[in-house]
C-alpha cells in the first residue's frame, strides 16, 4: 500500500500544474492546426480527457462551444446552427455536423475544378467549330462532308489533303488553297 501512495502522491503533487498546462491546451487549440475536423475533434476530446482525470472535468456544453470556436472561416454556418442550438447537441453529434460539412466542402472544391474543365472544353470546340466555319470559302457555311474530310485526313498519317497551291481542291474536301496547312 506504500509504494501505492507514494505514487498516488507524486501524480497529485503535480496536478495543479498539468490542470492549468491542459487548461492552456484546451482553450487556445483552433482547427488551422490540424488537417481534418476528426483530427481537431480527436484533440480536444482528449484534452477533455485528461483534465477529468486530474479532477478537473470539462462538461459537454463547454466542449462544444470550445470546439466550435475554434472553426476556422468555411465551418461558419454550421457553427451559428450549433451555438444556438438549445440544448447544445452533444459533442460526438457536433462532430458528425463537422465531420459532414467537410464532406461537403471537398465535393464542393473538386466540382468547380472539373465543372471548369467540362466548360472549358465545351468552349473551345464551339471555338473549333466557328474557326472551322469561317476557313470555308462558301459563306461560312460548312461543307456536307466535313466529318468525312476530317476522317481522311486522320487516315493519310497526318497528310493534309490540300490543293496544288493554286487555290484548286483535291478529294478531301477541304477547300483551303495557297498550300497553307492548317489544323
Amino acid at each position: 500500500m506504500d509504494p501505492w501512495n507514494r505514487l498516488r502522491d507524486i501524480f497529485q503533487d503535480n496536478k495543479h500544474s498539468r490542470v492549468v498546462t491542459l487548461e492552456y491546451d484546451f482553450t487556445h487549440t483552433t482547427m488551422e492546426a490540424f488537417s481534418s475536423v476528426s483530427t481537431y475533434c480527436q484533440y480536444l476530446k482528449s484534452l477533455s480527457d485528461q483534465l477529468k482525470n486530474v479532477d478537473f472535468p470539462v462538461d459537454n456544453n463547454r466542449l462544444v462551444l470550445q470546439l466550435v470556436s475554434g472553426l476556422t472561416e468555411p465551418y461558419k454556418g454550421v457553427t451559428t446552427l450549433i451555438r444556438q442550438s438549445d440544448p447544445l447537441p452533444q459533442f460526438y453529434q457536433a462532430r458528425s455536423m463537422l465531420v459532414f460539412k467537410e464532406s461537403d466542402l471537398k465535393k464542393a472544391a473538386q466540382t468547380p475544378s472539373s465543372a471548369m474543365v467540362a466548360c472549358d472544353s465545351d468552349k473551345s470546340q464551339e471555338m473549333s467549330d466557328y474557326s472551322s466555319a469561317r476557313r470555308t470559302n462558301n459563306g461560312g457555311k460548312r461543307y456536307s462532308n466535313h466529318d468525312n474530310s476530317r476522317k481522311n485526313h486522320n487516315n493519310t498519317g497526318g497528310r493534309d489533303n490540300l490543293g496544288s497551291g493554286k487555290g484548286g481542291s483535291s478529294g478531301g474536301g477541304n477547300n483551303r488553297g495557297g498550300g497553307q496547312q492548317q489544323p
